[in-house]
């Protein structure tokens, strides 16, 4: 379905945005500051600001308009970004694409939510499946343009055909029919706000939105100082760097498609249970690894069983409203400045005590979640809100 591509899509633009860095920061001449600033901090806060905005739009107005408007306005700011003179502009561009994207995924993945409502989980898997593709096309995308001789200036050739992507995709959906989305709140039902309010007063449904939020752990998180802890602890090259994180990459995308297939026969709790721990295990057995061939080995069973982590996660949150996935968004920026502030809380602790301590406190995903797991299992009265029990 061209929905599900949106997915390939934002990843994609979103990898361009951050394997550039590099570039960019020597192209725009800014610090390592400057450059984090730029990319991800204000457009981040930017996003954190609007985005409820855009959801109340969305639940006011209907969904497709504002997917396919988000999706013409990140292939706008993609063409932009290619162009900005200086790094005023590029964050700038850069925080107006990062509203368009809320307003083109969020509400893509919260319509297919709504769609199949029987399907949650399968719906995430497929979901963080392409998107995984993205992830790996992006650096692939810039490596091309560099052999090809773009030099320092391939991430402003990436922005290019990123938004030329974008484009087509956007003339695609536009043509296509738009799977049919809740109806608008009636009278006797609560407006957006007041199921945000209802929903942040169920401690169950908070809890799994934080179990979301630790996802970014084992995720981007983790190729940063995985790549930090193959350099310097196990004295790795920079091909050894790329394998590592290509394994984690080629584990995810294997584990999810094993996931959709064990999904019919067993309960998603239980799926959880048995990921969470495996991925704990095979988490710790990765760090001991000695060698950066072996870690790399190990690195693809840590992407394996981490990644249906957060389709499963998401799966339970979804459930707690069901119809009303565009609530569990809106409730979802509750723990938005946790994710802002971990990276940056992890370099604290990697400065002050080393790579391996910061990646050792990265277990709390699959641990976390194995304890929601099991403190949220549904009571009688409850099991009408409980995707399975």
């Amino acid at each position: 379905m061209l929905l599900f591509g949106v997915a390939l899509l934002d990843e994609l633009s979103s990898g361009v945005q951050s394997a550039g860095g590099p570039d960019i920061e020597r192209s725009l001449q800014l610090s390592h500051a400057a450059t984090t600033a730029v990319l991800f901090v204000i457009p981040g806060l930017v996003q954190l600001v609007v985005d409820p905005v855009v959801f109340v739009l969305a639940d006011r107005f209907g969904r497709p308009w504002l997917v396919r408007g988000g999706l013409a306005a990140m292939a706008v700011t993609s063409f932009a970004a290619a162009l900005a003179p200086g790094p005023v502009t590029l964050a700038c561009t850069l925080s107006i694409w990062g509203v368009a994207t809320g307003a083109a995924t969020s509400l893509t993945e919260a319509t297919l939510i709504d769609a199949w409502p029987d399907q949650r989980a399968r719906t995430m898997a497929r979901w963080s499946l392409l998107s995984l593709v993205g992830d790996f096309a992006a650096p692939a995308l810039l490596a091309a343009l560099a052999v090809a001789g773009g030099g320092s200036a391939s991430w402003r050739t990436g922005f290019a055909i990123v938004g030329g992507a974008l484009a087509v995709w956007t003339a695609a959906v536009s043509l296509r029919g738009f799977p049919a989305p809740p109806a608008a709140p009636g009278d006797d039902e609560p407006s957006l706000w007041e199921a945000v309010r209802d929903a942040l007063r169920d401690r169950v449904l908070l809890g799994w939105l934080f179990g979301m939020a630790l996802c970014n752990l084992l995720d981007e998180i983790l190729i940063v100082f995985a790549s930090l802890h193959v350099r310097d602890r196990l004295a790795g090259s920079p091909g050894w760097q790329s394998a590592t994180i290509g394994a984690f990459v080629a584990g995810g995308a294997l584990g999810l498609i094993g996931f959709e297939r064990l999904l019919p026969r067993h309960a998603e709790r239980r799926l959880l249970l048995g990921f969470g721990l495996a991925s704990a295990a095979v988490f710790v057995a990765w760090l001991a690894m000695p060698a950066p061939w072996l870690s790399a080995l190990a690195m693809l069973a840590v992407g394996a069983t981490s990644a249906p982590l957060y389709p499963l996660a998401s799966a339970q949150a979804y459930a707690r409203r069901p119809g009303r996935a565009g609530v569990v968004l809106v409730a979802s920026h509750l723990f938005a400045p946790f994710a802002l502030a971990v990276p940056w809380l992890l370099g604290l602790v990697a400065d002050r005590a080393g790579t391996g301590v910061a990646l050792s406190l990265l277990i709390a995903q699959p641990i976390g979640l194995v304890v929601l797991a099991v403190v949220t299992l549904p009571r009688p009265h409850d099991r009408s809100r409980s995707p399975d029990s």
